[in-house]
This record gives structure tokens, C-alpha cells and sequence, in this order.
């Protein structure tokens, strides 16, 4: 059957809320690093080791959003951490992940498919894979001797992004927000074309503004351990001031200090 003759199906599954389906797609995951597997971008307050390789670095995220907004970065064989002490009112968005089936097998389970079926998406990222006009997810039948049948793909399903101001989880991801009367909005240099901003979801403001402003607190704690490789303390500058930078500019994506 070739893409264009496919049977379009409006395949809703069910289970997504049963135990057994929270727990397999926890554990999809945690192998893919609780990161999406399009975009990439990945949520460090889901769990406790999130790898993330800057520059030479081999780092561990991490980012408390219960009753505080801290994100820790930890550098692997350096005994360094790195602390973005947000204050208060102030949080990163962390984005949504779901697990998304490759393939659907007619009358399975949601959880019985073998992991490899199986893959993390962040929530903008699954719905655009769903809202595909020329692929759709296919739709097998299995039968008893073990084979299957392709019977159709599902019809795609229309993206419309949204972006409400009361839920963290619909802004960019790692999208500064503060918290105001209203909900919660964008921060920005100066709320500079606060509407095209809301538009866009984009983080707008320089991080020299974000120190001035005593938004963050950054700081760095080190250690030696005497079965690891012993750095200098120049080693752990450098780490730290590279780490610092990576995270502001190329992963929170702010812009560069002004000369």
C-alpha cells in the first residue's frame, strides 16, 4: 500500500492514564536523557542526571521548580558545581515531553510496545509530527502466526501552538518568565515590544540586564577528591566561566554582554 492509497484512521488510543503507561513512558524517558528527540531541548526538573556535553565539558542539570527556582550544573571528573540561584517570582519553563508511538498495533495496549517503538518528544514536537499531511503513523493488524497487516495511518491532526500565560509549560523552553498579578509573563529587555514578544514566545533581554537587575545569583562551589584527577584552581576558572557563558547564551539562548 503506498502513503497516497493509505486508509486515513482517526485512531484516538486509550490508557494514557493508566499506571502501567505512566510508568513505561517514565521510563522512555529516562533513556533518551528526558530530552526531545527532534529539537533536543530537554527538561532538567524531571530527573536527577541529565547529561548535557558543553564545549569540552562532560555537565550533570538539574532545576528545582518546587518552592524555589535553582538550577545546578555539575562538571563530571571536576568536583564543580554551578548554581543559577533565580530569585523569587522568577522560573525557567520547562518544557512538556511525551512519549510518542512510531507505530500503532490495532488492539495493543499502549503499553505493551517494545521500546523501540518508542520515542521522547517535547509536546510542540509531537504535535507537529501528528499534524503531517504525508506521513501520518501507520496502523498495523497482528494476527495469530505473528504477522502483521498495514491498514492505514492516522490522520493528521491540526498544530496550533498555544501560549497561556497562567501555565509554564505552554512558553518556550527555558523561557525566563516572572511571575506578575496576571499569571505569569515574558521578561524582557525593558518588556521591549512586550505584544510581538507574546507573539513570538521569544526571550528577549541581554543577560548583563538579568545580573544588574539581581535577577539570578550565579555562584560556583568546588571540592578535591583525592581519587580523582586533581584540577588547578585555574583548570576550575576556566571550566566555570566557559560553563556560565555556555548556559546564558547558547542553552537559555540570552543574548551577549555589550562591549
Amino acid at each position: 500500500m503506498d502513503n497516497e492509497s493509505m486508509s486515513l484512521i482517526d485512531e484516538t488510543p486509550l490508557g494514557y492514564e493508566d499506571p502501567r503507561w505512566i510508568e513505561k513512558s517514565n521510563s522512555i524517558k529516562a533513556r533518551d536523557n528526558y530530552t526531545c528527540q527532534l529539537c533536543h531541548t530537554f527538561n532538567p526538573s524531571l530527573g536527577d542526571f541529565i547529561f548535557v556535553k558543553q564545549g569540552e565539558y562532560d555537565t550533570i542539570h538539574h532545576y528545582y521548580w518546587a518552592g524555589t527556582s535553582k538550577y545546578d550544573i555539575q562538571v563530571r571528573g571536576y568536583i564543580l558545581i554551578i548554581t543559577f540561584d533565580f530569585l523569587p517570582g522568577f522560573h525557567l519553563a520547562m518544557p512538556r515531553l511525551n512519549v510518542h508511538h512510531k507505530i500503532y498495533y490495532r488492539n495493543r495496549n499502549l503499553w505493551d510496545y517494545p521500546d523501540d517503538c518508542l520515542v521522547t518528544l517535547c509536546e510542540d514536537c509531537h504535535h507537529y509530527v501528528h499534524s503531517l499531511n504525508d506521513i501520518g503513523i501507520p496502523i498495523v493488524e497482528e494476527h495469530s502466526d505473528g504477522k502483521t497487516t498495514l491498514i492505514g495511518k492516522t490522520r493528521p491532526k491540526q498544530y496550533q501552538p498555544i501560549l497561556d500565560h497562567t501555565d509554564l509549560g505552554t512558553f518556550h523552553p527555558l523561557a525566563l518568565v516572572e511571575e506578575n498579578r496576571w499569571g505569569l509573563g515574558l521578561k524582557g529587555q525593558d518588556l521591549i515590544d512586550y505584544k510581538r514578544a507574546e507573539k513570538e514566545n521569544k526571550q528577549w533581554f541581554e543577560y548583563h540586564n538579568i545580573l544588574d537587575n539581581n535577577v539570578v545569583r550565579i555562584s560556583y562551589f568546588t571540592a578535591e577528591n583525592r581519587h580523582m584527577i586533581k584540577r588547578t584552581p585555574e583548570e576550575k576558572e576556566k571550566a566555570a566561566n566557559f560553563i556560565i557563558k555556555d548556559f546564558l547564551e547558547n542553552i537559555l539562548g540570552f543574548s551577549k554582554i555589550k562591549q
